[in-house]
């Protein structure tokens, strides 16, 4: 019999190639390949476990004539020619159960950081500045926070938020029925009316590309806190810096861009970017809302899950 071979072209947690391996699969852990290896290489493989690095599209699945699923150690699919992959007969899933609860808990440590300036105020006392009136904060508790979209870390969210006093409300154009004791499922108009604080939680597709604009922030009745933990080209960046500057957003966590790759960015990006700063109402990070020990490990645990459950 013929051992079935994965090829894993990112870091993943241990738990997931030694799972792999005592069921009988042989892995090629790989983390440091390029995309165009992965191009060359393909031939063998019956499955192949990515991140964010590769994007699986045409070229690497017509180099793939064993391959029957591609899945992402973590959220988004984005990353993969999803039709495609339909029409070749792969299986495309992903792991958002593995670091929902990270994104969650990161998207309220950004959220009280900012409602409070926690940042600026920490930035000025190291420069020896103590202001205290002008870093008064506002309290979490008695506002109506908005979610827009109700996947795995809206929902892992909307329980966090539980404990402060909160209402929740959110939207979802593809999901009903899911409304309980942590949210209140509502219209997008009912949101606009309500909010006191937003956040998005959107898989960035053609639909949702962009869909975050001026015309969206000016629909609202009052001005908000805005938070994306999901994906950069889901917001028009421009358009929040106007609402920032209109204060129709009050501030903005924001751990996703929509260039991340930094060394590519055009001087139009970086003006952007400086402006976003300056307003000195706008918390970023990294790309890291997922990105805990433990997420890693779960992350390992459901794909393996999967995997195994696998009846090819």
């Amino acid at each position: 019999m013929v051992m079935k071979r994965i090829l894993i072209t990112d870091v993943v947690h241990e738990c997931l190639i030694d799972g792999l391996t005592a069921a009988g699969y042989g892995v090629d852990y790989h983390p440091t390949i390029t995309a165009a290896e992965v191009e060359n290489s393909m031939a063998p493989y019956f499955g192949l476990i990515i991140n964010s690095k590769v994007f699986v599209g045409k070229k690497i699945l017509d180099a793939a004539p064993n391959l029957k699923f591609v899945c992402r150690a973590g959220s988004g699919l984005e990353v993969i020619d999803l039709a495609y992959a339909k029409e070749k007969g792969v299986l495309t899933f992903n792991s958002p159960e593995g670091n929902r609860n990270a994104v969650a808990e990161h998207a309220l440590g950004m959220l009280l950081n900012v409602m409070n300036n926690i940042s600026r105020a920490h930035e000025q006392v190291k420069s020896g500045v103590w202001k205290r009136e002008e870093n008064r904060g506002n309290e979490l508790s008695g506002k109506t926070i908005g979610l827009i979209a109700y996947g795995n870390t809206a929902q892992a969210l909307a329980k966090l938020l539980v404990g402060f006093d909160v209402k929740v409300l959110a939207y979802d154009k593809y999901l009903t029925g899911f409304g309980n004791q942590f949210v209140n499922e509502v219209s997008l108009q009912l949101i606009y009316e309500q909010a006191d604080i937003v956040s998005v939680h959107l898989p960035l597709t053609e639909e949702t590309h962009h869909i975050i604009d001026y015309a969206f922030f000016a629909q609202f009745k009052k001005p908000i806190w805005f938070i994306n933990t999901s994906r950069g080209k889901v917001m028009n960046t421009a358009d929040l810096l106007r609402a920032l500057l209109d204060h129709k957003v009050i501030g903005a966590t924001l751990d996703v861009l929509e260039n991340e790759n930094l060394a590519s960015w055009s001087d139009e990006e970086k003006q952007l970017l400086q402006s976003l700063v300056l307003t000195n109402r706008v918390l970023f990070s990294p790309h890291i809302a997922g990105w805990t020990h433990e997420s890693k490990r779960k992350i390992g645990e459901v794909l393996l899950r999967k995997i195994l459950d696998l009846s090819f």
